[in-house]
């Protein structure tokens, strides 16, 4: 098939090398006028690895292992290590690297014939039934339009195809925080660490080169102004101690990446000749690190449903990926509102049932996040 992948981001090139992989003609059309680095850090739990893997994509060689996760107080005190190859033999390592660097491995991936054609953005699609005639910005008014047997839209949270992959398309849901991320160099840290404070977290992920990918979250309503950086930022988050307090004192230069966090109501996976992967499906907030990994799966998880041909894929493709992806998204949500309590009270029981969750408990957790990629597959996309 002729397949338009609308997004050069994580989830767009994860598509188009499942999609070429499995012998569709995949042109990809990004919005951005070039290529270059964009955004901050990224964390790879080891479903996302073994789906990457599977598609001949290997981050090893630009990530970093992370052996452990603290889970702290503000104060410092660690509340909960967490040892996911501990807990979990067989699934290898969770993985940091910088999303510059994940974007180059999945471009090194790719045929040269289906790497991103920059500068080219959706302005309007017409599913005939028969084809998807799409139209892009900047065409000439009388121009008829490209014929694509498949469109998927991977154009991001604020996807322009979305629209037409719905009948409703549900609104954008705005989580109660907003979060700054950037990359700076490492004070000295000695592993990845989030720490959770009233209305604030900070976290911190060792990168390869002596560098740190950190993110800094905060309660505030959408659009909130941000504080003076960086002296205003070290007011906001001066009851964080040990790891993050050198992080801040140490800051300097051009402020971090800004954005309100935001989800989608309920996940939307396409219908007719339009489908959805990554954030224009389902955007979630980034508590469990997950989202970069729901759009890998979800390319790995699209390239099966088209196995049988267009007719009946959104079916086949919801049937794989709805409820896992629900659950993924709930436990998210659910996650940055704990880390986040305000009340001293159920602060306390909160580091109390941390402290005491057994470890059965943990390694329950953890499989049901990454056991379901692992049957994902054992269906070859091929």
């Amino acid at each position: 098939m002729r397949i338009l992948v609308a997004g050069g981001g994580i989830g767009g090139l994860t598509a188009a090398l499942a999609l070429t992989r499995t012998g569709h003609d995949v042109t990809v059309a990004e919005r951005a006028p070039r290529s270059g680095p964009a955004g901050a850090g990224i964390v790879l739990a080891p479903n996302a690895l073994h789906v990457l893997a599977a598609l001949g994509v290997d981050p090893a060689p630009h990530s970093l292992p992370l052996p452990s996760l603290d889970v702290a107080a503000a104060d410092g005190t660690v509340l909960r290590r967490l040892a996911p190859q501990d807990l979990a033999g067989g699934y290898g390592h969770i993985r940091a690297l910088s999303r510059a660097a994940l974007h180059t491995a999945l471009l090194e991936a790719l045929p040269p014939e289906a790497r991103p054609v920059h500068g080219r953005a959706v302005a309007s699609l017409r599913d005939t039934g028969a084809s998807v005639t799409v139209r892009f910005e900047g065409d000439a008014p009388a121009a008829p339009g490209e014929a694509y047997d498949l469109v998927v839209g991977a154009d991001g949270i604020r996807s322009t195809v979305r629209a037409h992959a719905a009948a409703r398309p549900p609104a954008l849901r705005h989580s109660g925080a907003t979060c700054w991320r950037g990359l700076a160099d490492d004070p000295g840290t000695t592993g990845a660490v989030e720490s959770w404070g009233p209305g604030t977290t900070c976290g911190l992920v060792p990168l390869p080169g002596g560098r740190l990918y950190y993110y800094l979250v905060r309660t505030a309503p959408r659009r909130a102004p941000a504080p003076a950086w960086p002296d205003g930022f070290r007011r906001v988050f001066a009851h964080h101690r040990g790891a993050p307090a050198r992080l801040l004192d140490s800051l300097t230069g051009p402020p971090p990446l800004h954005h309100d966090l935001e989800e989608l109501d309920a996940p939307v996976w396409g219908r007719g000749r339009v489908l959805l992967v990554g954030d224009a499906a389902h955007a979630m907030t980034p508590h469990l690190g997950q989202g970069a990994a729901m759009a890998v799966e979800d390319a790995y998880a699209l390239a099966l449903a088209l196995r049988a041909g267009v007719e009946g894929a959104p079916d086949r493709y919801r049937a794989l990926r709805h409820r896992r992806v629900r659950a993924v998204q709930l436990a998210s949500r659910y996650g940055g509102t704990v880390a986040r309590w305000r009340n001293p009270v159920a602060r306390a029981l909160r580091e109390t049932a941390l402290r005491r969750m057994p470890d059965a408990l943990a390694e329950r957790r953890y499989r049901g996040l990454v056991d379901p990629a692992l049957a994902l597959l054992r269906h070859p996309a091929a």
